[in-house]
């Protein structure tokens, strides 16, 4: 009887353990320092968060505090990475 139950179980979680990881948001995940700088900006400019890519785009608060943010904080690779990131998240170039 016990077997019954772990026969299943024991299928759900092999499954589990050889399926392959869901991407993320974004293919390739942000450094932790422009990560900060977007959630930082996306509560800044109150946004849900800084994947509510219908608040984030068009918002000039939170192009100007992430802006901010990174020139503060962050590299230059973390600048260039936030400019590819907005192409891919709103389908435009941030002006």
């Amino acid at each position: 009887m016990k077997l019954s139950i772990y026969v299943p179980l024991a299928t759900f979680l092999a499954f589990f353990a050889v399926a392959e990881p869901t991407e993320a948001p974004d293919s390739q995940s942000p450094s932790q320092c422009l990560n900060q700088c977007l959630t930082e900006a996306a509560i800044v400019s109150g946004c849900v968060s800084q994947y509510d890519s219908d608040c984030t785009c068009p918002s000039n608060a939170f192009r100007n505090a992430l802006n901010t943010c990174l020139t503060d904080a962050c590299t230059e690779a973390d600048l260039a990475d936030a400019k590819q990131l907005h192409v891919q998240r709103c389908g435009t170039d941030p002006e």
